[in-house]
């Protein structure tokens, strides 16, 4: 920005009929003034504009301080508002508006061309200044920064503020705090710096906010596949799930009906729970799964629940509730207790029915059905 404002002063002593940038600043302004303004100013303006003078009176007075006369111009012509008298001095300095002191600058001559690009730079706004009290909060490789606007908007509306990171470089745009950076690496710290832009260009970067480090969301999740919920179990089958935690597993717990019963093993492969989860540490072995005797509980509803327990010492529980299907007897061990050979049986969708099948020299009507987590047929009523 400096090396334009170089050109562009250079360029105004030669050719000042050039019109300025919004982008001026206030020392441009003012070098600009010094250069160009100032010997009019003590040639032509002073004796009447300056204390006891004819125009003494009013807001606009001089002083032998050059850059007291620049902060004298800028004061007056942003008054009420950025540019509100340029029109004003560039009006009395060729004769109108009343001026008491005539035509002093004629408005075909170079001079005068001077003092219009002058007040251009008076009034064209400035970049804002940095925002304050930066914060960051790290999500999953992205970052929230709240920020406050800055004080001096440089004249002109604010219309975009820009939160950049280090390192990276990334960037996130808003039009009002606060700003969303994504695309951040998780594990890595991060510290943000906050821009603010109107129509005069970016303004300086605030002070940056305190590190953070963007990370994967906390896990914590627990499955309970086998026994279904709302099926009906029979004889010895499975009693598996899965589950996982960011912080690791220590524990599965079983309970029957609200009481604890035994911890289940856990670290089984479960390939589909590590492709769901990459982001826990061990995840692709978080299966739990044993032999249950289903048999063993009384005929009719009960609930199995399952209890993991992290290494953060919080626990996260999955209950399934089914039916218990069984023979008076829950473990036949006699190898001929089991006659078929009066039986008759029917076929339907994926159900077997044993008709008359002698069980203990008793009678009874069996049906089984296919249970594909199982692969296999499952006793589902016994009558």
């Amino acid at each position: 920005m400096t090396k334009f404002f170089v050109a562009a002063r250079a360029a105004l002593k030669l050719a000042p009929l050039i019109a300025m940038s919004g982008m001026a600043v206030a020392d441009e302004a003012e070098s600009y003034y010094l250069e160009n303004i100032e010997s009019s100013v003590q040639a032509k303006c002073i004796n009447c504009h300056r204390s006891g003078g004819q125009a003494g009176g009013t807001s606009l007075r001089f002083t032998s301080s050059a850059a007291g006369n620049h902060d004298a111009f800028y004061s007056y012509v942003n008054t009420p508002s950025l540019g509100a008298r340029a029109n004003t001095v560039l009006t009395k300095i060729r004769g109108g508006a009343g001026h008491g002191g005539g035509v002093q600058v004629s408005e075909s001559s170079t001079e005068y061309q001077r003092f219009s690009s002058y007040m251009e730079l008076l009034s064209a706004p400035a970049v804002p200044g940095a925002p304050t009290n930066v914060v960051a909060t790290a999500g999953d490789r992205s970052a929230e920064v709240s920020f406050t606007p800055p004080a001096d908007d440089g004249g002109a509306p604010i219309t975009a503020f820009t939160a950049i990171s280090s390192p990276d470089e990334l960037s996130g745009s808003c039009s009002a705090s606060p700003c969303t950076v994504t695309g951040l690496t998780n594990g890595t710290s991060y510290i943000f710096t906050v821009t603010a832009t109107n129509e005069a260009g970016e303004g300086p970067e605030s002070a940056p906010s305190a590190a953070v480090t963007a990370k994967a969301p906390s896990v914590f999740r627990i499955a309970l596949e086998e026994p279904v919920n709302g099926e009906i179990h029979s004889g010895v089958g499975n009693l598996r799930g899965w589950a996982v935690a960011s912080s690791g597993i220590t524990k599965i717990e079983i309970l029957v009906d609200g009481v604890y019963a035994f911890d289940a093993p856990y670290g089984a492969a479960r390939g589909d729970v590590g492709g769901a989860f990459p982001d826990v540490e061990d995840a692709q072995n978080s299966g739990y799964s044993l032999a249950y005797a289903y048999s063993l509980l009384s005929s009719g509803e009960h609930t199995i629940t399952a209890r993991a327990h992290s290494e953060l010492g919080t626990t996260k529980e999955r209950s399934n509730t089914f039916t218990v299907a069984k023979f008076p007897n829950p473990y036949i061990t006699e190898p001929n207790a089991i006659d078929l050979n009066t039986a008759s049986c029917s076929l339907e969708n994926d159900e077997i029915v044993l008709i008359d099948a002698l069980v203990e020299d008793l009678i009874h009507d069996v049906t089984l059905k296919w249970r594909t987590a199982a692969q296999g047929f499952e006793i589902i009523e016994v009558r």
